[in-house]
């Protein structure tokens, strides 16, 4: 997966989010949701939190759902 690379220096006082809105809307979904993943691996880590097959995965409810007729 390759991504762009981009800079912009500005004062901070003419800082707004149009820019980064209009650069991540320019990515693909697969890239977007790349980088999002591995922002989430680096925040465990920094913490210091071991990750393993189960730290990351997505976590899933199982309920019964039983129909009465009538």
């Amino acid at each position: 997966m390759k991504s762009k690379i981009c800079e912009r220096l500005i004062p901070l006082n003419r800082a707004n989010h149009q820019w980064d809105i209009e650069f991540w809307q320019s990515q693909s979904p697969e890239i977007r949701f790349g980088t999002n993943w591995d922002l989430v691996v680096d925040s465990y880590r920094i913490k210091g939190k071991k990750i393993n097959a189960n730290t990351l995965r997505l976590h899933r409810t199982v309920e019964s759902i039983k129909l009465r007729k009538g």
